[in-house]
């Protein structure tokens, strides 16, 4: 555990600066994380940044463990500002996807929407909900004042580089399980 603090601690004092894969983090967006704990040896963990960037969507972190360690920390969005309060069970209401466990798929598939960047790495559910199609996909409005920032319940990352790291991860090590832990 002290060891765990310590990097954590050392990595929210040089998180304003950058992170292990160039994305900026705030001190109080790590402790925010910090504070959610590592859920496992090898997986994703979805959980909230307390920010919000230009189009009032809030910032989730999305947290790449391997072997124990933290190795990324990638800023995305998941719904929209104004759908952040929907039921996130339903379908259809472009919410968050619900907290809870899903397993990753191993590979990605094509986007069928622009809004998925072109590949579209899908996630399952390992709970009852009325949600489907959810994912993890490159955002490419995020943070655009084009009205099409945030997505329709998926994980959007915001920057292709970043999504290329996070598939190239996935594809090397094979992650079984994304802990979603935003509400």
């Amino acid at each position: 555990m002290t060891r765990w603090l310590f990097s954590s601690v050392l990595l929210g004092l040089l998180s304003s600066v950058m992170t292990p894969n160039n994305v900026a983090i705030s001190v109080e967006a790590e402790q925010i994380a910090y504070n959610m704990g590592r859920p496992c040896d090898t997986c994703l963990h979805l959980v909230p940044s307390g920010m919000t960037n230009q189009q009032k969507n809030p910032i989730y972190l999305l947290r790449v463990y391997h072997q124990g360690q933290l190795l990324y920390t990638f800023e995305t969005v998941s719904g929209r500002y104004f759908t952040q309060n929907r039921n996130r069970n339903q379908a259809g209401t472009e919410a968050p996807l619900p907290d809870g466990n899903y397993r990753i798929s191993s590979h990605t598939v094509p986007g069928t929407l622009a809004e998925v960047g072109g590949r579209f790495l899908p996630v399952y559910p390992q709970f009852s909900t009325g949600r489907s199609a959810l994912g993890i996909h490159y955002d490419p409005s995020y943070n655009k004042g084009n009205g099409e920032d945030g997505t329709a319940g998926c994980i959007g990352l915001g920057s292709r580089g970043h999504f290329s790291t996070l598939v190239t991860f996935i594809e090397t090590y094979q992650p079984q399980l994304l802990v979603v832990d935003i509400q």
